[in-house]
């Protein structure tokens, strides 16, 4: 955990994996690196923090948060396990992906 931040109590933990896990179901159109990010910093887990737990190096985990990196699914699966998350593919139409791009853009 990040210094900066107290230890989170076991509740506090749970009541914040249920709020992450909320939120990532309420923007489904987020990309991996928003979702990779956005799990890190409410757990408040620095980048060598995550990548330790999730068993990758440092590198991936700075290149797909900087939208700089084209991780598998294999990758992607190694950092969202350790948080509970599973891996989903999903295949939408060019008019889908459009919308949802429109719709994130209008937020």
């Amino acid at each position: 955990m990040d210094k900066r931040f107290r230890p989170l109590t076991p509740p506090e933990q749970l009541e914040k994996r249920k709020a992450i896990s909320q939120s990532i179901s309420d923007n489904p159109d987020w990309p991996i690196d928003k979702v990779i990010t956005f799990i890190r910093m409410e757990l408040q887990l620095t980048q060598p923090e995550m990548a330790k737990v999730c068993k990758v190096s440092k590198q991936t985990i700075f290149k797909i948060e900087q939208g700089g990196a084209n991780p598998t699914i294999d990758t992607i699966e190694k950092i969202l396990r350790p948080f509970g998350f599973q891996t989903s593919v999903s295949l939408i139409s060019t008019k889908e992906l459009r919308q949802a791009k429109q719709h994130t853009t209008n937020k």
